[in-house]
């Protein structure tokens, strides 16, 4: 024989702390559902569109460090050249007190007011 229930008695559990329990599972489980279907694709979609703008970003600045280093080269070289006509165009006029050629890579030292020392 089945007991009788008093709906009545039942009443406040249903209303109270049990409803509670059964709606934060049933949210709980559609929260869930919600972030593993449709939020962490999403992310990880994110995220690999973010590391693929890193990585061209990185692929870039080797480029231009690449470019950096040789125009440097190209600027060392052109003022070495530079330098070597001027010592052979000073060379020939022989100015200078030592006979160095006078080039102005090698200027005579100056005091700190601006004027050449004696």
């Amino acid at each position: 024989m089945l007991a009788q229930v008093d709906p009545l008695a039942l009443a406040p559990y249903l209303a109270g702390p049990g409803a509670a329990t059964l709606v934060l599972l049933i949210v709980g489980g559609a929260v869930y559902r919600l972030v593993i279907t449709h939020l962490l694709p999403l992310a990880a979609h994110a995220i690999d569109r973010h590391l693929k703008q890193i990585d061209a970003l990185i692929d870039s600045q080797k480029t231009e460090a690449q470019q950096t280093a040789k125009a440097l080269n190209s600027l060392e070289k052109t003022v070495k050249a530079l330098e070597r006509r001027i010592a052979q165009a000073d060379g020939g006029t022989g100015w200078g007190p030592d006979g160095d050629g006078g080039s102005i890579a090698r200027r005579a030292p100056v005091d700190g007011d601006g004027r050449g020392k004696p």
